[in-house]
């Protein structure tokens, strides 16, 4: 079986080494593509569709547990690696297939690349990412931003600065905060789950919107809501109670 991987660490050293141990003692291990931030390594996993991601957990901007989140791709075993012991509890919590601490002994690579083949053979990988993501949640990590690709570059984007998401066939447009908007390559459906279920509730098919900048709510057969910025959006018939609830929702302590 021929695994195809990408590497993730924003530490030069650190991604080369772990390729020259990749090549050297796991033969069945393709490089796919190497990352050195963790905004490229979303593009990167999104596009290659990688079996296995090495993933550094300590990263600038966004940790390797952040980055999970931010990701549209699911269908891979993951092993953490990291210079920190503290953050091997939170790797198993997780559900990682394994986590690997450097400097990285051959050894336990090829212990670790073995492990999450056999998981490859057993189950669909994408079953492991949903588990993850969950205990991500369970575990109490804060996610206030994620990662787009956007027009060949990565945008950085607070939850808060987003007003609503307009639908575009394979694409969605992002309205912001101070009249920007962005184009990008994510259907509103992919966009929904990468978002807090939370903060975020679908009033239309072609709409998702951030609870936060509701400024009124327009009672009809589906009503309207009026936004922050003034724009005014239809709520779909069989959508209004799924916005009610969201807006009469209590918050959380």
């Amino acid at each position: 079986m021929v695994i195809k991987a990408v590497i993730i660490d924003d530490e030069k050293h650190s991604r080369e080494s772990t390729q020259i141990l990749i090549r050297k003692f796991c033969p069945g291990v393709v490089i796919a593509g190497v990352a050195g931030s963790p905004e490229e390594g979303v593009e990167m996993i999104d596009t290659l569709h990688p079996n296995l991601v090495f993933l550094d957990i300590a990263m600038p901007r966004m940790n390797g547990f952040e980055l999970l989140q931010s990701v549209t791709f699911r269908g891979f075993e993951i092993i953490f690696t990291t210079a920190y012991n503290q953050y091997a509890i939170k790797a198993f919590k997780v559900n990682a297939i394994d986590y690997l601490v450097k400097p990285i002994e051959p050894e336990e690579l090829v212990k670790a690349v073995e492990k999450a083949k056999i998981s490859m053979e057993k189950t669909f990988s994408m079953n492991r990412m949903d588990e993850i993501l969950h205990n991500l949640g369970g575990a109490g990590l804060k996610r206030s931003r994620l990662a787009f690709p956007v027009e060949g570059r990565i945008a950085m984007l607070d939850f808060d600065s987003i007003l609503y998401c307009e639908s575009d066939g394979n694409y969605t447009r992002l309205h912001l905060t101070g009249e920007k908007n962005l184009m990008v390559s994510r259907t509103l459906k992919d966009i929904a789950s990468m978002l807090p279920a939370t903060g975020f509730v679908r009033i239309h098919h072609s709409h998702l919107v951030n609870i936060n900048h509701i400024s009124e709510y327009l009672r009809g057969e589906g009503g309207e809501v009026i936004l922050s910025n003034g724009s005014r959006l239809r709520v779909s018939r069989n959508r209004k109670e799924a916005l009610l609830n969201a807006l009469f929702q209590p918050p959380k302590a």
